[in-house]
């Protein structure tokens, strides 16, 4: 039996690509455009440099809350473009110079870059109009905090992308396809979802929502399984694909870090595979759980949303990188998307016939994919960043858009308008997104009147 979605009407092949060639356009410019400004350690690249000396250059076991996985792919782009190890990252501010700082901070941008243009195909696999999901990816592609976390040496942009990816190919997943074809794209969810967990174990998130979504499919076809055997297969295939680019990354790590160094502190390696595997997660996981250190600019979760408590990532002179969003995604776009939630459920409860079974499926796996990335924060009791918020800001986005789309009676509001005021927002606040010394002090002034 075929499931075929709602079409889209005035919808066109050359318009879809015509957007999609524009939103990477884009991307790629704001994501790789002066990426070796500044050319001085930013935040957390204090950290995770020394990850990447030991993986390139000195060999030297090290200890991290996270998976290795970013920190090798960092470390191999390193040293494609030339580094040798020769920065100490010892603190925030110290001086790049000598060493290629855009290859260092090449694979986030990449991540960056991929974002928008995962988040614009799914919207488009929801059958939302083209503008209307060029919108959603230009939201993603110009929120000033996503775009600085991943122009830097962060973790967050490839847990993000994992993630996207791995609903994307779940999506198509749902279409009618050859036994072999939906095996294989079983394997690849299994790979994006194991490229979002080995970034952070928060990436776990993704898989309630992943579930959510196949059941939802089943609800909505009025069918149960057409066999045992396939669905099982698809699991096995699944968890195939986890498996091997998880443990592809661990085995990078043993392998590379075959000399004395300060992870010996908290596990020796022993030389059994999956015995020292199994350990140092019982030990990274006891290390996160022992973290109790508050910090200055640590901020409580439930403020995340409304952009409180902003971070100044780097300071030289009069140039500032303050992690900011871009106010009109954050405020407006976020605040838009929950008053049509709202009416969006109300409408569903009283008039089920308003709303197609694809549309309220689909917001209620985006809801909970917010939920899933985000209330589990409230159980941590160390100190937060507001850079934790930025999974659930890409679902919330989305949803946002999603409703936009679907809901009749907006009062004129049209794409071009969201589109707009997106691109203000993100001028406004790139002087602190950028390093920049001119303006600097507006975004700040804005971000203070929250």
């Amino acid at each position: 039996m075929k499931i075929s979605l709602p079409s889209v009407p005035g919808a066109t092949a050359a318009s879809h690509h015509a957007a999609f060639l524009i939103l990477t356009l884009i991307a790629i410019l704001v994501h790789f455009a002066g990426l070796s400004h500044p050319g001085q350690v930013v935040f957390d690249e204090y950290h995770f440099g020394k990850f990447v000396n030991a993986y390139c250059c000195t060999r030297q076991m090290i200890f991290d809350i996270h998976p290795p996985h970013p920190k090798l792919i960092m470390s191999l782009f390193a040293t494609l473009g030339g580094y040798t190890g020769n920065l100490g990252f010892t603190t925030i501010g110290e001086s790049l110079s000598g060493g290629p700082v855009a290859a260092l901070r090449l694979w986030p941008a990449l991540t960056g870059t991929m974002i928008p243009l995962v988040g614009f195909l799914l919207l488009r696999r929801w059958r939302v109009p083209v503008a209307w999901a060029f919108a959603g990816g230009l939201a993603l592609a110009l929120d000033n905090a996503l775009l600085i976390q991943t122009r830097i040496m962060a973790l967050d942009g490839q847990l993000i992308l994992g993630s996207m990816l791995a609903l994307w190919l779940c999506e198509i997943l749902l279409e009618e396809r050859s036994t072999a074809q939906r095996l294989g794209l079983c394997l690849g969810i299994g790979a994006a979802v194991a490229l979002s967990v080995s970034a952070k174990f928060t990436g776990l998130a993704i898989i309630p929502v992943i579930m959510a979504r196949l059941a939802w499919h089943l609800f909505d076809a009025g069918m149960k399984p057409s066999g045992f055997l396939e669905p099982v297969a698809g699991f096995i295939m699944a968890l195939a694909g986890f498996t091997v680019v998880y443990l592809i990354g661990w085995k990078a790590h043993f392998f590379l870090l075959n000399q004395p160094g300060p992870g010996d502190a908290f596990y020796k390696v022993t030389g059994n595979f999956f015995q020292d595997l199994f350990q140092l997660h019982k030990v990274m996981l006891a290390a996160n759980n022992g973290i109790t250190a508050s910090h200055p600019w640590a901020s409580p979760w439930w403020g995340w949303p409304t952009m409180k408590k902003p971070i100044y990532y780097w300071v030289s002179g009069d140039s500032v990188i303050y992690f900011a969003g871009n106010p009109f995604v954050w405020w407006g776009l976020q605040g838009s998307g929950l008053l049509l939630l709202v009416r969006f459920a109300w409408s569903a409860a009283t008039d089920r016939s308003r709303h197609d079974s694809l549309s309220i499926g689909i917001v209620l796996v985006l809801f909970l994919a917010w939920v899933a990335s985000y209330l589990p924060y409230s159980l941590v009791s160390r100190g937060l960043f507001l850079y934790h918020y930025l999974p659930p800001l890409t679902w919330s986005v989305l949803l946002s858009i999603f409703l936009w789309s679907r809901l009749a009676g907006r009062g004129g509001f049209k794409p071009r308008h969201l589109m707009a005021l997106i691109v203000t927002g993100f001028v406004v606040a790139a002087p602190v997104t950028f390093g920049y010394a001119t303006l600097k002090e507006l975004p700040v002034r804005l971000m203070q009147l929250r």
